[in-house]
């Protein structure tokens, strides 16, 4: 559903990023905004009205990302890694495993985000009406509070992938115990949700109004294709609990000699694998990852020093035992991340997220 997306910095260490389709939801509502402060406005000129309309749109979009802020914060605070928040056509998601800490933590994380939408259309309410009811400033701020309103209301309602769904699935899961049980009631609802915005949609192209009619019939298909994916997940969550890493690994990366000179290695590994990393080994072990950009560091000094000198040390390279469950490797691993395997020291494999995806796939087949 969603395109390229691209890095515009980072939060607190959180990557931020804005999919494609974000622009032109950006362009559209500023170009709305501008068309309708000039209808509305019609004693200013064409440039306030659009410096007005961009100013708005500035407001409603910080919004949004405001909430997903929220969302991260609350799983930061709670112990859980956020692997980034990305702006879509839609709004927003904060990429995080909400639910490894338990029910508890995944209400919360999922009930901040409406919460602060709430509060920020309360704020914006106050704003609008502490100004000149009359102007396009009080309009502005009006909007965005409605906006944000309209957004707490719908990220309420109780199906996934919405926030309310999310809060219904951590709701069943602690008081059944049940977590299967949990998704599986959050994903009927978010199911039907989905059907119903379809066929509302399909009732206003009918009366007419065919752009309203199209934007709930995209998000109605939007919602109920989420909510299966996330049934979906249901049984993957079996297989992991049932498989080990023995099952997916892949043969790993040569080991580079620790006692080799930068510039060999240099020469044999890295050029032309500038964006890989290679494990290093001492005595059959691993000690650590080598780089370009780490061999490149200490080389740039001398050339013949040992690779052991630029190794990134193992405590900052992702590792897991053969013998570790799967469902306990994914949940480490995150998305674009690749993790060592080690049997008592010993390089014998290496997992990625395209591994498991390759084995889920295999697995669904059978």
């Amino acid at each position: 559903m969603f395109g390229r997306s691209w890095r515009i910095g980072t939060i607190w260490g959180i990557p931020v990023n804005i999919d494609s389709s974000w622009i032109w939801i950006a362009v559209l509502v500023t170009y709305s905004l501008w068309a309708q402060f000039n209808v509305e406005y019609g004693n200013i000129r064409g440039g306030t009205a659009l410096a007005l309309a961009v100013f708005a749109a500035a407001l409603f979009f910080g919004s949004v990302f405001l909430h997903e802020v929220a969302h991260a914060v609350a799983a930061r605070l709670h112990g859980i890694k956020v692997f980034g928040i990305t702006l879509v056509v839609f709004g927003g998601f904060t990429s995080a495993r909400s639910d490894e800490k338990g029910p508890g933590p995944a209400f919360v994380i999922s009930a901040v985000g409406p919460l602060t939408s709430l509060a920020l259309g309360a704020l914006f309410w106050v704003l609008s009406v502490s100004t000149d009811a009359s102007g396009p400033l009080s309009a502005s701020f009006g909007y965005v509070g409605w906006v944000n309103l309209l957004m707490a209301g719908f990220n309420f309602l109780p199906g996934l992938p919405l926030d309310g769904g999310r809060m219904l699935e951590a709701a069943v899961w602690r008081i059944s115990r049940n977590h299967e049980l949990g998704t599986r009631i959050a994903a009927w609802s978010g199911m039907g949700l989905g059907s119903l915005l379809l066929a509302g949609g399909l009732l206003q192209a009918i009366r007419g109004d065919l752009f309203l009619g199209l934007w709930l019939a995209i998000i109605g298909m939007f919602i109920f294709q989420s909510a299966r994916a996330a049934e979906g997940q249901i049984e993957l969550r079996r297989r992991l609990a049932q498989a080990t890493v023995t099952e997916v690994m892949e043969p790993p990366p040569p080991p580079v000699p620790a006692d080799l000179s930068l510039s060999e290695a240099l020469d044999r590994y890295l050029r032309g694998h500038e964006g890989e990393a290679f494990p290093v080994v001492d005595d059959g072990r691993v000690i650590g990852m080598l780089t370009f950009g780490s061999a490149r560091d200490v080389g740039m000094v001398d050339p013949l020093r040992p690779v052991r000198d630029a190794v990134i040390p193992l405590t900052q390279v992702l590792t897991v035992d053969v013998s570790e469950p799967l469902e306990q490797v994914v949940a480490r691993l995150g998305p674009g991340r690749s993790a060592l395997v080690l049997d008592d020291g010993r390089l014998v494999g290496a997992i990625t997220g395209g591994a498991v995806a390759r084995w889920a796939a295999g697995r669904r087949r059978f």
